[in-house]
């Protein structure tokens, strides 16, 4: 199974796209659900969720599991109704990673990659964050961490490279201008 933990905040929005909706107010949300649906449309740039959906397109067969503080305060079925905004398959969330007392982003998903490896189920991986989350002697680190620039969140560079830690036969597009 192919995997992306998926951090949303300077990933999936950026610095410079909350400068730009500091004033937004939400109005007529009738339930809260709505609100809830409202605001998460909002704290997401769509060129980033673009840039998202190019990585599923090119890595068909990707699940997501949310590993951002926003699994805390949104379900599942709510993080698929964000998607399907975008036009993206929420069905490639398959999890959130586990809230454990006093645990940091690594060991979430290490929990989370221990519970399927007692499945039985062999793991292909990678974490997309905009702030280190392993540690500096972690074998993981080089490998499966994928920084974004908070200020922009996740490019087309950024991208290529998980896609080609997927595929790595693949060729990034070339633009003819």
């Amino acid at each position: 199974m192919k995997v992306l933990f998926l951090d949303f905040d300077g990933v999936l929005n950026s610095k410079q796209h909350f400068l730009m909706y500091k004033d937004v107010k939400i109005h007529g949300a009738d339930t809260l659900s709505d609100a809830d649906l409202f605001c998460m449309k909002r704290d997401v740039n769509k060129n980033n969720m673009w840039v998202l959906g190019y990585i599923l397109e090119q890595v068909p067969d990707l699940k997501i599991v949310i590993s951002s503080a926003w699994r805390l305060h949104y379900q599942i079925d709510q993080f698929k109704d964000l998607f399907a905004i975008f036009k993206l398959d929420g069905e490639r969330i398959i999890d959130k990673t586990p809230k454990k007392f006093s645990s940091e982003r690594v060991h979430e998903i290490h929990m989370w990659l221990d519970d399927k490896k007692d499945e039985g189920i062999e793991v292909d991986w990678v974490a997309l964050d905009d702030h280190p989350i392993f540690f500096l002697e972690d074998p993981d680190k080089a490998a499966r961490e994928f920084l974004t620039d908070p200020w922009i969140g996740v490019t087309m560079q950024d991208a290529f490279k998980i896609i080609k830690h997927f595929n790595p036969n693949y060729h990034q597009p070339v633009l003819l201008i």
